[in-house]
């Protein structure tokens, strides 16, 4: 494999590697959104279920019963609050997650830039030296000959 096929490679993988990591960053996010949704259902419908509880107890003219409805109403209050809070700190760990990964990537991508910008400036210097010694030879050659036709 020659050295530009290697430089090549190696941005190749670099760019890889981030299309890689851009995509599971959306993945994540993308997770995060549907816990947040289920969560967000779930809330709802316990919700609905209280409201319609509490609209039954209304009906109902027991002070007793009107008061284990407001503690159902209450206790179902309490649990899509914490089903919302639930949700939002596993957006949060998520969020956090994916920034750390795109953190890392972008790191990788450093270095891989500046592992293909060492490459380059090597096969630059070897270039050069392999110019520099045809050059030489040439004109030996051509000194050569000219000796030859002056004799």
């Amino acid at each position: 494999m020659t050295n530009d096929n290697k430089l090549d490679d190696l941005k190749h993988k670099a760019s890889d590697l981030g299309d890689d990591l851009k995509l599971k960053a959306k993945e994540v996010q993308l997770q995060g959104e549907k816990v947040v949704d289920d969560l967000k259902h779930k809330a709802s419908e316990a919700k609905l279920e209280g409201e319609k509880a509490l609209n039954n107890l209304k009906d109902d003219t027991q002070t007793e019963e009107q008061t284990k409805s407001n503690e159902s109403l209450d206790d179902l209050k309490n649990q899509a609050t914490e089903l919302k809070d639930k949700a939002q700190e596993k957006l949060e760990t998520l969020k956090t997650e994916a920034s750390q990964k795109f953190e890392e990537a972008k790191v990788k991508a450093t270095e891989l830039k500046q592992e293909a910008t060492v490459k380059f400036d090597e096969l630059k210097a070897q270039a050069t030296t392999k110019f520099d010694e045809l050059k030489k030879t040439a004109t030996e050659k051509l000194n050569k000959f000219k000796k030859d036709d002056q004799a």
